[in-house]
């Protein structure tokens, strides 16, 4: 019974000595062993890598992968621990062994070391080669075996073994020492690998090259002799080369790469992007920026491509990439800096009044002089064109129309829109921007302003029901390719393949845009100087809008938009209007348009005019025998519009002249074009520290007429023909009146301030 009680004791003891062997190991082998600083990686949608970053620690150390190269396998168990696969963690031959070696050399000089011991030394942030430290990584090497399997152990050491310099791990080294995946290796390559954790110092270029050579050569000799490789794969293998020099790291796409880096630090991050699609763009860019550099110092390009089923990115080019001057700013990234936006939201302002039922697309639109407190929008022609319809304000990319229809829509309402379209950048209120939002006063970045892109192409092709026909008419006028205000040869760019596209311009021609679209992609180009320089001469058309072509063109092709007419009615509209069409519209037609056009205004420039029995002068029954009236229905546009109007519709006919005796206060004679009636006109000093003159304009309905013009009842002159005054007003509240010889007359308030205020 003692004796039972002894052997009870003893392996109790035994028992807990094993408890506390494995809490001590668990507590000093952390889960996962390594506690690295790992380098991050940009691969493409294939695997490839594209990009890295060295870790923080200043090492070239991968990710830890799963799975170890076959080739690389093979070659590290014949070279370090040919029994890896059968012992426990320590091999107590090799041990032996190494002891004996190092006792005759009186020194460490071979530690035994399996590759399991050899995880638990490189795992450890102690260096020291001491029995002590032996003795500890053997019990560290148990432990990692009794927690870990094989494949694991292995991998663990595929990933963080020493490979000379600053390089850890076999997929940083096939990378550095052979610009391949550790998957492609050759046997002669794995063999390199396989002999260099084991004296990585053999890795300088200027030192020991035949000796890692004989090291090399002798495992693939072991390899031959163990049947691993045959003769022509060692007779290959031996002829191959060691690298003279580390391998660069590939650097495609690197704005990307860094982008990522702030929120994947450490990791393999598998993209969408497209590779051979990434290269050719980047040359595209690169091309781009060398030929605008040299004509116009103008030296940074931007390319994003989405797919837009997947709304995934499939290029990102964030600048010009080939070696320039640092003055460039190559290293910044276009694409996530917020820049002024040109022209480049107009397409979504029209799409959202179809879509609320404010405008038709072929709706007329005021194109007259605008002047709004000191700010007085004009079209790239600084010329006007009386009216525009809703559609040719887009596809002409005409400024006075549409910061009409901004007003008319609401700027608040549209700078809400824009957000809930995932416009980022835009953190003020509506005031802040005021008109000038639809004309670039506000910034926003490429990468924005493609993905709201790409939201609306997403809803367009929807299923029907869910579609909006808003968006259908957007992308037609976007498709027309005319831009006969902008002096370039946008003709070019004509091709089989159709797209919608919008260029846009910043003032002081310091960002060039184009944006295009077709069902299956979305492209967004940027061009200009990332220091905000402008350049005089650079447009949307002339430089973004080549690249945007340039993309399409190597895109596969793409059909076209489907008609929606689940969200379409058949209505009536009148043809020189675009308004939906009243009794008095005489041409007609009913045609699709967006359900919600069917509660748009009427035509408000067709009306009943009363002649008399001749027809050429306009009466009312005050004056003139009803029965001898002729009554004609007449589309005619308030005097400023019709001014500017007929100058280019030689069609046009103005109203017939009232019969003398005829007028009354109804009639419209005159109409003043600038300034509005309670403006405030800002006016500059001159050298004299007085105000400079202001010139003011006046239309009227007979152009044959004499106008008076008077400013607070004082009489300043008068005008035939071309009816402008400069006149030179003080600081504060005036009148301005203008009579004609019939006596009619117009007035505005106005306040006049300086604009050094």
């Amino acid at each position: 019974m003692k004796k039972r009680g002894v052997i009870i004791k003893i392996s109790a003891i035994v028992v807990g000595l094993f408890l506390i062997w494995l809490v001590i190991m668990w507590v000093t082998t952390p889960s996962g062993v390594f506690r690295s600083d790992y380098s991050t990686l940009l691969l493409s949608s294939d695997g490839t890598l594209m990009n890295a970053h060295i870790a923080k620690d200043g090492q070239w150390r991968f990710p830890p992968t799963d799975s170890v190269p076959d080739k690389f396998k093979v070659c590290i168990i014949n070279y370090e621990d040919r029994y890896f696969k059968y012992h426990p963690g320590i091999n107590p031959v090799s041990l032996i062994k190494a002891a004996i070696r190092n006792k005759r050399n009186g020194r460490i000089v071979s530690g035994g070391s399996t590759i399991t011991m050899q995880v638990s030394r490189i795992s450890s942030e102690r260096r020291e080669r001491t029995y002590l430290r032996k003795f500890i990584e053997l019990n560290r090497a148990l432990f990692i075996e009794l927690r870990y399997s094989k494949d694991e152990i292995l991998a663990m050491y595929a990933s963080h073994a020493p490979f000379g310099g600053n390089i850890v791990g076999v997929d940083a080294a096939s990378w550095r020492y052979f610009g391949t995946t550790s998957d492609n290796i050759t046997w002669a390559q794995a063999a390199m690998l396989a002999v260099l954790p084991n004296s990585p110092s053999l890795i300088n270029i200027s030192r020991g090259r035949d000796k890692l050579l004989l090291k090399r050569n002798s495992l693939l000799k072991s390899l031959l002799e163990r049947g691993v490789i045959d003769e022509i794969e060692y007779s290959l293998a031996i002829d191959e080369p060691i690298p003279d020099e580390p391998e660069p790291l590939p650097n495609i796409a690197p704005h990307l790469a860094s982008a990522m880096l702030k929120s994947h630090e450490g990791e393999r991050i598998r993209t969408s992007i497209d590779l051979g699609l990434q290269k050719r763009l980047q040359s595209i860019a690169d091309n781009a920026a060398r030929e605008y550099t040299a004509r116009n110092n103008v030296h940074n390009v931007a390319i994003l491509v989405k797919e837009v089923e997947s709304g995934q990115t499939i290029a990102y080019i964030g600048n010009a990439s080939y070696k320039a001057d640092e003055r460039f700013c190559n290293d910044v990234d276009i694409i996530r800096s917020p820049r002024s936006t040109g022209s480049i939201l107009k397409p979504v302002l029209y799409a959202a009044m179809l879509s609320d039922g404010l405008i038709l697309p072929k709706t007329l639109i005021p194109d007259v002089p605008l002047y709004l407190n000191g700010f007085s929008p004009q079209n790239f022609n600084k010329s006007y064109s009386g009216v525009v319809s809703a559609d040719e304000a887009i596809i002409r990319s005409l400024n006075v129309p549409l910061v009409r229809m901004l007003r008319s829509y609401g700027i608040d309402r549209f700078l809400k829109l824009l957000r809930s379209l995932g416009i980022t950048t835009m953190n003020h209120d509506a005031s802040y921007y005021g008109a000038s939002l639809i004309l670039g006063g506000a910034e926003a970045t490429l990468w924005d302003i493609c993905n709201m892109y790409n939201t609306l192409v997403q809803i367009q092709l929807k299923e029907k029901g869910e579609r909006r026909s808003a968006l259908w008419f957007m992308m037609e006028a976007m498709s027309k390719l005319s831009r006969p205000e902008e002096e370039a040869e946008w003709r070019q760019f004509e091709s089989m393949k159709k797209i919608a596209w919008k260029t846009g311009t910043s003032y002081g021609g310091k960002d060039a845009w184009a944006i295009g679209m077709n069902p299956h992609y979305v492209v967004g180009v940027w061009v200009g100087n990332a220091t905000g320089e402008g350049r005089a001469g650079m447009t949307g058309v002339g430089y973004a809008a080549p690249i945007l072509f340039r993309t399409f063109s190597i895109l596969p092709s793409s059909g076209w938009f489907e008609e929606p007419y689940d969200d379409m009615a058949e209505e009536a509209v009148c043809r020189a209007s675009g308004y939906r069409a009243t009794e008095y519209c005489t041409e007609a037609e009913t045609i699709p348009v967006p359900q919600s056009g069917t509660r748009t205004a009427v035509c408000p420039y067709h009306k009943l005019v009363h002649l008399n029995k001749e027809g050429n002068m306009r009466v009312n029954s005050n004056c003139y025998s009803v029965s001898d009236m002729k009554n004609v229905a007449w589309f005619c546009l308030p005097p400023v519009q019709e001014y500017y109007y007929s100058r280019s519709h030689i069609n046009y006919r103005p109203l017939p002249p009232i019969m003398p005796g005829c007028a009354d206060e109804t009639d419209s004679f005159i109409d003043i074009i600038y300034p509005d009636n309670g403006a405030v006109v800002y006016i500059p000093k001159g050298f004299d520290n007085q105000l400079q003159q202001v010139v003011c304009e006046a239309t009227h309905i007979n152009p044959d007429a004499t106008l008076f013009w008077h400013l607070d009842n004082k009489f300043l002159g008068s005008t035939t023909d071309v009816h402008n005054m400069a006149i030179r007003p003080s600081e504060g509240r005036h009148t301005l009146t203008i009579v004609d010889g019939d006596g009619n007359s117009k007035s505005v308030v106005i306040k006049v301030r300086s604009s050094t205020e």
